[in-house]
């Protein structure tokens, strides 16, 4: 009997750095902008890193949201709740997650630029979520979409929901074979982001909220998570 796949919440990372934060860049191997290219995909807000002002904007914001917040973290700690602060790990490549944050990185008709903009949490509709599919039987990694019963709103997710049936669809899919190389980021928030390197040399950065590192290891199989299987 084959065992059931594996399924992973993914979607593309986004910046945590003030000057990229809640943003994410396209890029091909010239660091060129090919968001505006991409076959299929709705228009998106044109990428910029933030400026002086804007980047003392999101510190000012980063500190009253941690003011505003830490009540909630003290009542939640009183109660035996495992919630924190999210943390950041170190930084790696200040060229992609300090002065641009690239998300693809991939040359003309290279396999990056194929995976879907369903990805783009920015994109899709709010309700809808996107997840990586492992299977063992076919040798298959593909990426699913289904619509959540609990996505809250487009600000807001209060989890707990189920598929809404029928709702599944495949975005996309690929040999796992094609999938040379995984490791995880530790410049993101709580070490959700990981990178995954294709065949042809182009890669992706994507975040699992709640799963990188077991992604990663699925991915690699017996290798360690913390490197890549190039």
């Amino acid at each position: 009997m084959d065992e059931e796949p594996e399924h992973f919440r993914v979607e593309f990372a986004t910046g945590t750095a003030a000057s990229v934060a809640k943003r994410r860049s396209y890029r091909d191997r010239e660091r060129n902008d090919i968001e505006p290219g991409l076959p299929g995909w709705p228009p998106g807000r044109a990428f910029a890193v933030r400026g002086f002002f804007g980047r003392l904007g999101q510190y000012v914001l980063g500190v009253v949201t941690a003011l505003l917040m830490l009540p909630l973290y003290i009542i939640a700690d009183a109660l035996g709740s495992p919630s924190s602060p999210a943390k950041r790990g170190r930084l790696e490549e200040r060229e992609n997650e300090v002065d641009d944050f690239p998300v693809m990185w991939a040359g003309a008709g290279e396999t990056a630029r194929t995976l879907p903009w369903q990805l783009d949490p920015s994109r899709r509709p709010w309700p809808i979520v996107t997840e990586i599919e492992l299977s063992e039987s076919d040798g298959l990694v593909r990426i699913t979409s289904y619509k959540d019963t609990a996505r809250g709103s487009q600000f807001l997710y209060w989890g707990g929901g189920e598929r809404v049936p029928g709702s599944e669809v495949v975005l996309w899919s690929l040999p796992r074979k094609e999938i040379i190389g995984a490791e995880l980021k530790p410049f993101s928030m709580s070490g959700t982001d990981f990178k995954i390197s294709f065949q042809d040399g182009s890669w992706a950065r994507l975040t699992s909220p709640n799963g990188a590192q077991e992604l990663v290891a699925a991915l690699l199989g017996s290798q360690d998570p913390a490197g890549s299987a190039a």
